[in-house]
């Protein structure tokens, strides 16, 4: 990352034009598109000095040798941090909650869905929400399935039909008799007791159990303040687009196929989301992200402290958004249902 204190107030405004007209074109961005956009009184060779300035601390980059420049994960972050104090979204976009949410708004669950939709059809990228709800009802069924290399994936049933996943890495990969034989072995201790005690029983299984049932047992006892604490739900909505509109970098086979990934295997999104549960308003951008599924996307959060339901706004999309635009709009939304 650049320092700040590296970048001039007039590089700092040249980088904030640069992003803002990439991000309304999509087009690499050069001095003379940033002359006549922005009726700039420079010499089109001082624009150019100040882009290359920019362009040796990491901010820009030319994707082609013979192309205009566009932000680098660097650059997005420098623009994000000197964003400032967050705007309100428009009137008409608070109005679109109320009406869609109806007189029903007791259901958190059909609130969640709602506003992910809503989230979605406003900026074109994936509309995230996770509602954090208290540890009632009881354990239903647990289950263990092995997956490639030493990883394997461990599903909570409750009672009431609710579900968890947990995506867990194992120290060596076991016979599937003596991953079922552990599972019901667990299962037999923990199924129909509430959730609030289930993890203090787990820990008990794995003092208890011998070899591979100890093992395994510990395995899943690691995961014991997710799978049994606050159960933690998660929504997300990608509006159906034929990704030309706003969001070309939809068409990008490598972001597809990380959208494609990230929406199928709600755990890996689940586990992002949660460490940002209660953290205010959130960005990370491309690299900065902790999975790799993440690393040509930006994620925007902002988190609701809201009494029986705490929870998160997020958009998921390409690193190319409005982050001003999105930083508002949740804001905005997030303090209308701290109200409701």
């Amino acid at each position: 990352m650049t320092a700040r204190n590296d970048v001039t107030p007039v590089e700092s405004g040249m980088l904030r034009s640069v992003v803002d007209l990439f991000v309304e074109t999509g087009k690499p961005v050069s001095s003379k598109m940033l002359k006549k956009r922005y009726r700039l009184q420079s010499s089109s060779a001082n624009i150019r000095a100040i882009l290359h300035r920019l362009e040796s601390r990491g901010l820009l980059y030319k994707p082609h040798v013979s192309a205009g420049r566009v932000p680098s994960d660097a650059g997005y972050r420098l623009y994000v941090d000197e964003i400032g104090r967050i705007g309100r979204p428009a009137r008409r976009v608070i109005d679109q909650l109320k009406s869609r949410m109806g007189r029903d708004r007791g259901d958190m669950r059909g609130v969640m869905t709602i506003t992910s939709r809503l989230i979605s059809e406003l900026t074109n990228c994936v509309g995230l929400m996770v509602g954090v709800f208290g540890p009632g009802g009881r354990v239903g069924r647990l289950e263990m399935i092995q997956r490639e290399s030493n990883r394997a994936l461990v599903i909570l049933r409750t009672e009431d039909g609710r579900e968890r996943m947990a995506e867990v890495e194992m120290d060596r990969r076991y016979m599937p008799r003596v991953v079922d034989r552990a599972v019901q072995i667990i299962n037999e201790r923990i199924a129909g007791c509430p959730l609030v005690e289930a993890a203090t029983r787990l820990t008990g299984c794995a003092r208890e159990f011998t070899g591979p049932d100890r093992e395994i047992a510990g395995i899943v006892a690691g995961e014991s303040d997710f799978l049994f604490g606050g159960t933690y739900d998660l929504e997300y909505y990608l509006r159906k687009t034929d990704g030309t509109e706003n969001m070309p970098e939809l068409q990008d086979p490598r972001i597809l196929r990380a959208l494609v990934t990230l929406m199928g295997e709600k755990s890996l999104m689940l586990r992002v989301m949660k460490n940002r549960i209660g953290r205010g308003v959130m960005v990370t951008i491309g690299e900065e992200n902790e999975i790799e599924e993440l690393k040509d996307l930006s994620v925007v959060t902002r988190a609701i402290p809201a009494g029986r339901c705490e929870g998160l706004l997020g958009v998921l999309g390409p690193t190319r958004m409005s982050y001003r635009s999105v930083m508002a709009l949740l804001d905005g939304m997030a303090r209308e249902l701290i109200e409701l």
